[in-house]
């Protein structure tokens, strides 16, 4: 390793890609629709000015084993590692040191050291310099540890100049902030970062734009002037119309929101920029109009936000109850109000979801018309708080680490097989990105319509390529029937459940006069459960046996129908569910039994012939 003074060492640096993932996007995808990692940039920016350094991302080029250089770096998430120590292998059979760094090294380092020389564990600003030293010294070590998170004051401008031109929607990616205070079980972020978010100081932040846009602008201009008059049209057109590559800051914060005060200094600092921009946020910024507004006024047009799920259990179960499902529709209309699009994460497959998740979640996403969303798998990443748990329940079946990209099942789900969450993760992408959906979700849009629409379109080809069509098994549309609001009529003679101290309801008070249905499964196959919320009359007593008699014909499982959280009830309606002829509809496909209806309204059971002591058979309300 040791080499003469003065001589010009070559560092090799890869982004792992393999060649035959069927979600491998085609040129003009990744034009618009993707942006590079900042990662190797980072590392680049970080590696002594003595080096010469070459980046090869390997979903956009094409990695020569044979290509002359001293060291390879690679960068591994868990889903490309089993690439990542291909290419490890290769370079080192050809006498090379491989180094590799990132999330999944620094939770397998026993996996990562078998196929390398050296592995960099954590954040690696700190780490990198020292290892280049060693290098160069003769002496490096076979693990580098993260001993403290690296300040990011006079942080190192990212070598974006290094990637490759034109193959993303843009290359003008920085960071603001590092770290989540929050702890999502399934996330990396806060367990890789930390739980406290750092920030770099705003005029560096604003001195660093300020010169990629530059260079950014003498490089179109370039372009232009050395190339023909329809390819100087052509370009004019793309930043026109918001398509050329690089007409958009993207902000790779995983929070970029983290800190209001911080927030407001930087907004209010690129407003001078006059530049559009994309970020990562919570959608509760959409609670705060101000902030919403100078987000815009600064040149916001884009927001990821990770949604996750529309069900408030499931939110509770990966500790992101700061999500908050009856506020999502307001915080939505809050961007769209000041022409930020929406872009949000959802996740499939958490313990509460059932197969009514993907056709539920569909409808939300289309009836609120966000412009792109982006379907996941929950995947139990090595290092998150999810894999311990599923490792301890022994629910993993399989270890392929290139399965872990968030759209292959690698577990056993709670309230649905496993093929019945691949099948609809793989149904959902199709239905979100069908020609009805896309048009239902634009024809309002009058901000940046062309870049949309175009965004829309390449996901819709990714689609159709990459993913199966998938299909909804017949249990979904049973659960979808058993979702109903129901208006209450009779308010006579309303008995409170006497399982809630509550006052009696007064009559005509519209916000208590309704009952609302929620089927879910209640666990992978023995059975459906229903919840009731608020007030059961006669009328939709009949209904809600209709819906029943109808998911007992379809279903063939038992169902269980919960009264603990109903609110009222009249005793004509507690009579006619118990109504043995109206049971006897339903007997023949499926046994039926009432959870803590004789607890709820035990007055009305009175001098009442209670035929079936099954019926009224106590069970937990989760299996």
């Amino acid at each position: 390793m040791d080499a003469t003074a003065g001589q010009v060492r070559t560092l090799l640096l890869l982004d792992p890609y393999p060649r035959n993932n069927p979600y491998r996007m085609t040129a003009s995808e990744r034009r618009s629709i993707w942006f590079p990692k900042l990662s190797l940039p980072v590392i680049a920016a970080y590696t002594p000015p003595t080096w010469d350094v070459q980046l090869v991302d390997e979903a956009v080029q094409t990695i020569d084993f044979d290509q002359p250089c001293d060291m390879v770096g690679i960068s591994v998430m868990t889903c490309y590692a089993p690439r990542a120590y291909e290419l490890a292998t290769e370079f080192r059979k050809r006498g090379k040191t491989v180094v590799l760094g990132g999330v999944h090294p620094t939770y397998c380092p026993e996996e990562a050291l078998r196929y390398c020389d050296t592995i960099v564990c954590g954040e690696a600003e700190d780490l990198w310099p020292q290892a280049m030293a060693d290098f160069e010294a003769g002496h490096m070590k076979r693990i580098y540890r993260m001993e403290q998170f690296p300040a990011l004051d006079h942080y190192r401008a990212p070598k974006i100049q290094l990637l490759s031109p034109d193959s993303y929607m843009t290359r003008h990616c920085s960071f603001t902030t590092r770290g989540c205070h929050f702890d999502c079980e399934f996330c990396s972020v806060s367990p890789f970062n930390g739980k406290t978010t750092r920030r770099r100081p705003v005029p560096e932040v604003i001195e660093e734009i300020t010169r990629v846009k530059e260079w950014i602008r003498a490089e179109v201009v370039e372009r232009m002037t050395k190339g023909s008059l329809w390819e100087a049209l052509t370009i004019a057109s793309k930043i026109w119309v918001g398509l050329e590559e690089g007409s958009i800051v993207a902000f790779v914060d995983d929070l970029h929101n983290s800190h209001r005060a911080y927030s407001r200094e930087l907004w209010q600092a690129l407003k001078a920029l006059n530049i559009k921009w994309g970020c990562q946020s919570t959608l509760f910024l959409g609670d705060d109009p101000e902030m919403v507004k100078l987000a815009a006024d600064s040149g916001c047009i884009s927001v990821f936000v990770g949604m996750e799920s529309i069900s408030d259990h499931s939110l509770v179960e990966t500790n992101k109850g700061f999500n908050q499902v009856r506020k999502f529709e307001d915080q939505i209309k809050m961007f769209h109000d000041h022409g930020i699009m929406v872009n949000p994460g959802m996740v499939f497959g958490f313990d509460n979801d059932d197969e009514s998740v993907f056709e539920s979640t569909l409808n939300f996403l289309v009836r609120n018309r966000v412009e792109l969303a982006y379907f996941n798998v929950l995947t139990p990443l090595p290092g998150t708080a999810l894999y311990e748990r599923y490792t301890r329940e022994g629910r993993i079946f399989d270890r392929d680490w290139a399965k872990y990209d968030g759209k292959h099942v690698v577990f056993h789900p709670k309230r649905m097989t496993a093929e019945q969450l691949q099948e609809g993760f793989f149904w959902a992408n199709h239905q979100f990105y069908s020609l009805g959906s896309i048009w239902h979700r634009l024809r309002h849009t009058s901000q940046r319509l062309v870049p949309r629409i175009e965004m829309n379109y390449e996901f819709r080809k990714l689609v159709k390529r990459s993913c199966p069509q998938g299909k909804l098994s017949p249990i979904a549309a049973v659960l979808k029937n058993l979702q109903a609001k129901l208006p209450t009529m009779d308010t006579g003679l309303l008995i409170p459940n006497a399982l809630h101290k509550i006052k009696q309801t007064v009559p005509g008070n519209p916000h208590d006069l309704f009952l609302n249905i929620k089927g879910r499964r209640h666990d992978a196959s023995v059975s459906l459960f229903i919840d009731l919320e608020g007030t059961l009359d006669h009328l939709n007593a009949q209904e809600l046996l209709n819906r029943i008699k109808d998911a007992a014909q379809k279903a063939r499982m038992d169902i269980i129908v919960n009264f603990e959280h109903l609110r009222q009830a009249t005793p004509k309606a507690i009579q006619m569910l118990l109504d043995q002829d109206a049971l006897n509809t339903v007997t023949p496909y499926a046994k039926l039994r009432y959870r803590k209806l004789k607890d709820a309204f035990h007055s009305a059971l009175e001098g009442l012939t209670l035929f079936d002591p099954e019926l009224f058979e106590e069970l937990p309300q989760d299996a």
